[in-house]
């Protein structure tokens, strides 16, 4: 039986191994955690109170003056949240958070209290951002509001950014638990559903290195 040569050997596996990470078979080391640390995933969800009923709101709902609503946002990692709110003609900046609690819930307004629609607007929109640092973009939008032109040009250029990725509609992963917070008219409301229930049934997002996610409602009247 012919000897094998090891040193020979060991310098054929070697050039083998440097081919193959060169044609992208084996992931350069540490590529792989550098993009799963880029991606920011969330549970986003509005829930709807219309009379008797309480549901999910879809991108897209249809609601009515009176209706309620209250927002839940389930963060995996510490970032920053923005919602922003805009009736088509004004631009208005709900809430900004710094979630320092990993896995930590925001509830706007809060567990007890919603958002009532007024209906002085056919249409009204939400834009929920999730970013692991301040928006530059967005240094002053509270105390000096774009006009609406300016802030759908500055919206569309952060979705560019966001490249959001494909949602997981079945059960997240994410743990449930950590802290709540809590920050349209407001109006008391019994707490319909246990909280926890409800974020479980939410769809998790996600996006790299930004996350938005928008909601767009067509008021019935």
């Amino acid at each position: 039986m012919k000897k094998i040569n090891p040193i020979r050997c060991t310098i054929a596996l070697v050039m083998l191994f440097s081919s193959l990470f060169f044609l992208g078979v084996f992931p350069v080391i540490g590529e792989t955690g550098s993009q799963e640390s880029n991606i920011i995933r969330a549970k986003i969800g509005i829930q709807v109170i219309s009379g008797e009923r309480t549901f999910t709101a879809r991108g897209r709902q249809p609601l009515t003056p009176g209706d309620l609503i209250r927002l839940y946002i389930h963060t995996e990692k510490e970032c920053y949240i923005y919602v922003i709110h805009t009736d088509h003609h004004s631009v208005e900046l709900m809430n900004i958070t710094e979630q320092k609690i990993q896995s930590s819930t925001l509830i706007l307004p809060s567990a007890q209290t919603c958002y009532a629609i007024e209906g002085r607007h056919d249409r009204q929109r939400l834009t929920i951002i999730c970013t692991p640092d301040k928006l530059t973009e967005l240094a002053d939008i509270e105390s000096n509001p774009p006009e609406y032109e300016e802030w759908v040009s500055l919206e569309t250029r952060l979705q560019k950014r966001s490249s959001m990725l494909v949602t997981d509609e079945m059960p997240s992963p994410i743990a449930l638990g950590g802290a709540t917070r809590g920050g349209m008219s407001r109006k008391t409301s019994e707490d319909h559903g246990n909280v926890s229930t409800f974020l479980r049934e939410l769809p998790t997002f996600s996006g790299k290195g930004l996350l938005i996610r928008t909601y767009e409602f067509h008021i019935q009247k």
